[in-house]
């Protein structure tokens, strides 16, 4: 897919583009917050907190991600996997990665570079099996574009010593709440009911 890159970054449809991504990445950072603190107001730790806030906007998380993921040119996904890599089981350690996330938002363009994939809905983002789907798709894309991204998307190798071994990189490790099927504590819907008000 060919792209005019120095037209397409002097645009001022780009500049728009990234400034509104900006806001609705500021947006989503302040739902996370807010969810955060009524999560803490029930009685739970720092990081159940932190995991119950993620949980209830992860549709939106989903595919804001989506979008620059797809939207962003390959130099910079390579640059932002490394930082982007482990976001968490509910996707609350990506909040902690707020400038990788936001040098990934100032790198897009309004229009597709390296790939047709789309990006997904909040709604289709929201569950597992379809974002799973498209993630695994996603990888499976940006691997065959590039071959820096298909080192940096292949598994880390194993340790000799099984106290040392770290967990192979998987999708899963990337985007760790794709199978993310734990059950749903109470405070959770108490959280999301009292965010969505």
């Amino acid at each position: 897919m060919s792209f005019g890159g120095l037209e397409m970054e002097t645009a001022p449809e780009t500049a728009s583009f990234r400034h509104y991504r900006r806001r609705m990445w500021q947006a989503i950072r302040t739902r996370f917050e807010e969810a955060v603190v009524g999560a803490r107001m029930l009685g739970l730790d720092d990081d159940e907190a932190c995991k119950v806030a993620a949980r209830s906007i992860r549709g939106d998380i989903r595919a804001f991600m989506s979008e620059l993921l797809t939207l962003a040119p390959v130099p910079a996904l390579l640059e932002f996997l490394p930082a982007g890599r482990d976001w968490g089981t509910a996707g609350e350690r990506l909040f902690q990665q707020s400038d990788a996330v936001t040098a990934l938002i100032d790198s897009a363009y309004p229009r597709p570079t390296w790939t047709e994939l789309g990006s997904l809905s909040p709604q289709a983002a929201e569950d597992d099996a379809q974002w799973s789907a498209w993630a695994t798709s996603w990888a499976a894309t940006l691997g065959a574009t590039d071959s820096a991204a298909e080192k940096a998307l292949a598994p880390e190798p194993a340790t000799s010593t099984m106290s040392d071994a770290k967990e192979p990189w998987s999708l899963r490790r990337w985007a760790p709440w794709l199978a993310s099927a734990a059950a749903v504590i109470s405070a959770t819907t108490i959280v999301v009911a009292t965010t969505r008000k």
